[in-house]
């Protein structure tokens, strides 16, 4: 069984470098208002279409190195990047998702999480490009958490997966929206985009209401990080307001979620002295 595992983790880390390679395209192209399918891939700099070989996922970058085969020109390394977070994510969602429990539930957990993770990736990026959050990735992750009744290990057992599921997209959603409207009072400007409340929601939708509190608060500890990093390093004054996206740190406190969740709560009980 060992064995037949590392087959799949091999295959997992591999779809997830392809689907990544392929996302690098819809971050590209979607905002740009571009079709994901035509043109075929080619160079931004000199239009030459790149051949199937020169589009195998981390491994030709690093072939061609970091440059077009035929202008030379520089690729970005955020491709190779991406490409190899998405493997990565994918394997560790099938270490986590796929090696346990039922055959049935372990395929569709795994599953639901590959659709979420690849969502993710692209939201993040799109949002850190051009601060929007694209409706196919936040309501989108609504649609599929209600659809699967969610995967969530604190689930009540006397509350039906879907009711667990549409308690904490409700939860979720109104949590944040509670917080912008507050924040947009207390600044006296939007404190946060729309686009977060619906990615919260889809967060609560897929990983129930323990998810979402968590999720608010590493969201904003990483959010803060950044922040006052950026300040220091811009050297703008203390206080003064620093526009960031918030939808990128949404989504890495919803992977710390999906990998340490059980980990992290119990952390916090035993702090608490619960047992």
């Amino acid at each position: 069984m060992d064995g037949l595992n590392f087959i799949f983790g091999c295959f997992s880390f591999g779809l997830g470098a392809c689907i990544a390679s392929f996302l690098n395209v819809v971050i590209w192209r979607v905002p740009r208002g571009e079709s994901i399918v035509s043109p075929p891939s080619h160079c931004p700099k000199c239009n030459a279409l790149i051949k199937w070989y020169q589009n195998i996922p981390i491994l030709a970058w690093l072939a061609l190195r970091g440059k077009c085969a035929n202008c030379k020109a520089p690729i970005s390394p955020r491709y190779i990047l991406i490409e190899t977070l998405g493997g990565l994510l994918f394997l560790a969602a099938f270490v986590k998702y796929g090696t346990s429990g039922d055959l049935a539930a372990a395929g569709l957990h795994t599953l639901v999480a590959w659709i979420w993770i690849a969502l993710m990736i692209v939201g993040s990026m799109i949002d850190f490009d051009h601060k929007l959050l694209p409706d196919f990735v936040t309501v989108g992750g609504m649609v599929l958490g209600l659809a699967v009744g969610g995967v969530d290990s604190f689930r009540l057992q006397s509350i039906a997966p879907a009711a667990w599921s549409a308690v904490g997209l409700a939860f979720g959603f109104g949590l944040l929206w509670l917080i912008r409207f507050l924040g947009s009072i207390a600044f006296k400007r939007e404190a946060m985009g729309l686009g977060d409340v619906f990615l919260m929601g889809a967060v609560g939708a897929l990983f129930g209401p323990v998810a979402v509190l968590v999720t608010l608060i590493l969201s904003s500890v990483f959010g803060s990080i950044v922040g006052l990093s950026m300040v220091a390093l811009s050297k703008t004054k203390f206080g003064k307001f620093v526009e960031i996206p918030y939808g990128p740190y949404i989504c890495m406190g919803c992977l710390a979620w999906m990998f340490y969740g059980n980990e992290l709560v119990s952390w916090y009980l035993s702090l608490m002295g619960v047992k």
